[in-house]
């Protein structure tokens, strides 16, 4: 699946963008980004092949943690055939 960080709406930049695996264990670095937007895009196929649930999680430069778990088969709210969630600080577009 591919999520698109399309907006992080607390904590102080810059930010460390990391995706976990299904028990928030694993993870693996993607990005430092001062701000979002521009958006951060993973593909979590690259990162944990055939798992359809999966973490996202951002370090601010204040350590605040804010973790997301995206299960690909629960979404609210879907728009223009995306799924959008905004939750825990994060606005995400999945596909």
């Amino acid at each position: 699946m591919t999520i698109e960080i399309t907006g992080v709406t607390s904590g102080t930049s810059p930010y460390d963008v990391y995706i976990c695996d299904p028990t928030n264990v694993s993870c693996f670095y993607v990005s430092g980004v001062t701000s979002i937007p521009p958006n951060v895009v993973i593909n979590s196929s690259n990162f944990f092949p055939n798992e359809d649930v999966i973490y996202i999680k951002v370090i601010t430069a204040d350590g605040c943690i804010r973790e997301l778990m995206i299960d690909c088969g629960s979404y609210l709210l879907q728009e223009d055939g995306f799924y959008i969630l905004q939750e825990n600080g994060f606005k995400i577009k999945i596909t």
